[in-house]
């Protein structure tokens, strides 16, 4: 509780705290000191004197509770927030074949178990051995800590000392370390189900083989490694991948196909989804024949100098985007330190990489470390998941009969036990904390402006050339952005597919292997994507941009940029097998991802109901999206349409790139001006075409419905109700931004993740679409969890908002805008909102304008938009349909 309290007190740049399958960080970040400090405090404090109150047990790790908490005689549930967080992680099928083959592979270290727990095991945890881990885990003896920052290393330490270890007890912790697997002497075979509510199960088996590794904290070995598992699988080029995405008894490569490194002994997975159960000696052949080959033929030295380039980019690149840098430098590490290696050893691994370059002029380099790691290693194991129509009902169907046993051997006094505990947590849920012992910062602390990236673009003839210096650390970014018009619905559910795609077949005459070969050997990857948004005075007055995307090391940066042009402009349609590939491929992982992002698919649906921009957003990668992606490969295999898809591919290229497009390109200052002379050079012939013509169609908004329920297989929910409210700069804009936030920190968290048993839920305002979204995160109910939604008006209406809870939401707000990403991606991320129409002072406007919020405008926006009618959608499955209300319009994604 004191994180979740600490997000909105902080100005924070990160917050979390998460369990992998060997430690437990609690990372958090910040560029405020003072800030910082408060967060160390509560952190040290919260980790090593915690209170772990046994209610806090109850709501947070499981408990039994009667269906109706007060009458004994209805049916006995299992509640608990990291219970329902792991029925929903345990739902997706990669998930559980990743677990499976984790199982299978260390039969008796660590890495066998689920890290956060199986949810058939977590109620046998009791609060005496949740106590008892603590005294030992979270000892300081067996703690690691680490820091990046320019705050001086005796600050810290002293700070850490204080704060935490002083007084505390430094005898009685015995060494806590992961132990080596027994190896196993012949290669072992697993087979198990998992559930699908879809009758027809063919082509839906999952078939892998696993091999584990050597240690990681080794960093010669762990290159090794990478090395290995990037030059069998990273791109479709790559041998081992290009066996198995052209193989004829599966539908594409497995997502768990890779390295797992993280763990002390690391592992290395290949195989297939979309296959059958009988086909698994087969794909098992075929994985060793092609491994077999390669020991004996070798492979070409310029192959591997291709890995190790993308090593050394890897290592040059100055992260930040997505979460802090500082961070990321940290847990690159960290598996070093758990581990008893040389962490910093790990963060400069030049010389390691100079004497595997060295090694790799070998021929038989990677013939030796293929027999060596793979061929003969007799640690493997080949791991079939198998669909199982029935599985689901019958996993609830026996939780029922545990639970009904259960209740059955209850006497009246634990019956009466397990009332007084649901009534004792209620009434500990509902009393308002004391939130002034913790530490805060406020609007005071705020920077009064955050100096947003500026440019200067230079138009040309055929081009508009912009560029920008920052710390790039010797890599060059590039990006071609066009301009592109909403048109029709098909141009909207067929533009992902153009984006995912278009790096991945030929260009310029070359075979989509040859492309291939010559992004990895002069690129970072090409990468493409399309987004479309409203004005910032208007949300329907809708801008789109199509951008292909690479980066390289600066002295490739003209060969990259060749590359990328010729990705633009000239993509071969042409390869028809390579497109049917493609399209099975993206369709497997856009289908596995429902799962773990079921909020946001809810919030894109429920939203789309009332504003075009957002239904824009939903069909191109929400669930219409998707099913209209899934009519494409039902038919996929029928040439004369693959044929029609293609030339309508060809089409949505020529209406791509008519117009001037906008060639952005961002590297350090000493090299800036060379980068542009490269472009301007490759550029300076481009002829601009009249754009394609399309069908326009602008009815998006009516073809979705008020209430709409989609059903895929999950043991949880996932909630969101919609209003349509206003643009951006709209003066009401900040306050509905505020009232969210107010929302979601002093109501819609403590009813839907304290009280319902969500992973997690809230509020937000969508400023960019015009539109006030509630959702919930992994939960356990249903029509609960809508009621509410309903009941946070009611709750704003009958308590007194304060000036702190402005503050509090406030402080969110800004510190998510305020967040660094890296160097580069600050630039770009500039680029494209200065194309939309938000410039440097528009930003700054609206920072201001979140800073100037009052009591009376959240109750005044309240009044305006949130008291119509909303859009509501819910991802769930077949089992919760009977507690749907009547006015939702069900689709089944799975038939």
């Amino acid at each position: 509780d004191p994180f979740f309290s600490m997000l909105r007190r902080s100005l924070n740049t990160f917050m979390n705290a998460f369990t992998t399958s060997d430690y437990t960080a609690y990372p958090f970040a910040s560029e405020n000191e003072k800030d910082y400090f408060n967060l160390m405090e509560v952190y040290l404090d919260a980790v090593f004197h915690c209170k772990l109150d046994p209610l806090d047990f109850a709501q947070e790790g499981h408990r039994l509770e009667f269906e109706d908490p007060k009458d004994p005689n209805t049916p006995l549930v299992l509640k608990g927030v990291v219970y329902n967080e792991m029925k929903g992680a345990t739902s997706a099928p990669v998930s559980i074949l990743y677990q499976g083959v984790q199982e299978a592979l260390y039969p008796e270290s660590t890495y066998h178990f689920n890290s956060g727990g199986e949810p058939k095991a977590i109620p046998e945890l009791t609060h005496d051995r949740l106590l008892d881990f603590h005294s030992s885990h979270y000892h300081p003896g067996n703690a690691i800590f680490m820091t990046f920052g320019d705050i001086s290393a005796e600050k810290q330490q002293t700070k850490i000392h204080e704060l935490a270890l002083e007084g505390l007890d430094s005898i009685g912790v015995s060494e806590i370390a992961v132990s080596e697997e027994k190896r196993f002497t012949v290669p072992q075979n697993k087979i198990f189900e998992y559930p699908i509510d879809d009758d027809n199960s063919a082509n839906k088996t999952h078939i892998v083989l696993a091999w584990l590794l050597g240690k990681n904290t080794d960093l010669k070995m762990l290159l090794k490694c990478n090395l290995l598992s990037d030059f069998l699988l990273d791109t479709s080029a790559s041998p081992l991948r290009f066996a198995l995405e052209k193989c004829e008894f599966a539908t594409s490569v497995s997502p768990l196909s890779g390295l797992e490194d993280d763990h002390m002994e690391m592992n290395f997975v290949c195989g297939v989804e979309g296959s059958n159960p009988e086909s698994a000696d087969q794909i098992e052949s075929l994985v060793l024949e092609v491994l077999e080959k390669i020991s004996e033929d070798g492979v070409d030295e310029k192959q591997l100098e291709s890995v190790l380039y993308q090593l050394e980019l890897s290592q040059r690149e100055i992260g930040g985007d997505g979460w802090p840098y500082g961070l990321q430098i940290i847990f690159s590490c960290m598996s070093a330190a758990i581990h008893r290696g040389d962490p910093i050893g790990f963060l400069d691994i030049e010389q390691a990489l100079q004497e595997l370059r060295e090694e790799i002029k070998d021929p038989r380099f990677m013939q030796e470390l293929i027999r060596d790691l793979l061929l003969e290693n007799s640690h493997r194991v080949r791991v079939v998941m198998k669909p199982n129509r029935h599985l689901g009902e019958v996993n609830i169907e026996a939780e029922k009969n545990r639970l009904a046993d259960i209740k059955r051997k209850l006497s009246s006094t634990e019956k009466e036990e397990i009332v007084k505990l649901s009534e004792r947590l209620e009434e500990r849920q509902s009393q308002t904390e004391d939130l002034s012992i913790l530490p805060r910062v406020t609007r005071l602390d705020i920077p009064v402006t955050k100096n947003y990236p500026e440019f200067v673009p230079k138009e040309r003839n055929g081009f508009i050339l912009a560029a920008a210096p920052a710390g790039t650390n010797s890599i060059c970014y590039h990006q071609i952005i066009n301009s592109i018009e909403v048109v029709d619905r098909e141009m909207l559910y067929l533009l992902p597919v153009f984006s995912n795609v278009l790096s991945e077949l030929g260009s310029a005459g070359r075979s989509y292997l040859d492309t291939q070969r010559l992004q990895y050997s002069v690129s970072g990857g090409v990468s493409a994507f399309s987004s479309f948004r409203g004005s910032p005075e208007n949300c329907e007055d809708i801008k789109g941009y199509f951008t292909v995307s690479s980066r390289t090391l600066n002295r490739k940066s003209h060969e990259m940029m060749s590359l990328l042009r010729e990705t633009a402009l000239s993509p071969r349609f042409d390869e028809r097998e390579r497109f049917k590939e493609l399209i099975n491929q993206m369709f497997s992982r856009r289908f596995n991802g429902i799962a773990s992002n079921g909020h946001q698919l809810a919030m894109m649906l429920a939203s789309a109901y009332f504003r075009k921009s957002a239904a824009i957003s939903e069909l191109g990668s929400g669930i219409s999206g998707l099913l209209e992606l899934k009519k494409i490969v039902e038919r996929i295999q029928e040439d004369d349409y693959v044929d029609e898809i293609l030339e309508r591919m060809v089409g949505l290229g020529r209406f791509i790139k008519a117009g001037k497009p906008h060639l952005l390109v961002v590297t350090g200052e000493e090299y800036i001006a060379k980068a542009e002379e490269e472009i301007e050079s490759l550029w300076k012939d481009n002829l601009t075409e009249k754009a394609e013509e399309l069908n326009t169609s602008n009815a998006l908004v009516g073809d979705y419905f008020k209430d709409t329920a989609c059903l895929i297989t999950t043991q949880v929910n996932f909630c969101a109700s919609a209003f349509p409210t206003i643009s951006e700069m709209h003066e009401d804009s900040a306050a509905l931004s505020v009232l969210a936030g107010v929302l979601r920190n002093n109501f819609l968290h403590s009813e839907i993740r304290e009280k319902g048993g969500a992973y997690g839920g809230g509020a937000m305002h969508d400023s960019a679409n015009g539109v006030f979204r509630f959702y919930s995160y992994r939960d356990p109910r249903l029509m609960g969890t809508f009621n509410d939604f309903e009941k946070a008006l009611d709750w704003l209406y009958s308590n007194e908002i304060s000036d702190e809870m402005i503050d509090e939401a406030v402080l969110g707000i800004v510190s998510s805008l305020d967040a660094p990403g890296s160097p580069a991606g600050e630039v770009k991320q500039a680029y494209h909102q200065m194309l939309y129409g938000n410039l440097p002072d528009v930003r700054e406007q609206k920072r201001k304008s979140f800073l100037e919020v009052k009591v009376d405008d959240i109750y005044s926006v309240a009044d305006t938009y949130l008291k119509t009618e909303p859009s509501r959608a819910v991802i769930t499955s077949e089992n919760n349909m009977k507690e749907l209300s009547s006015s939702f319009h069900v689709f089944n994604v799975n038939a």
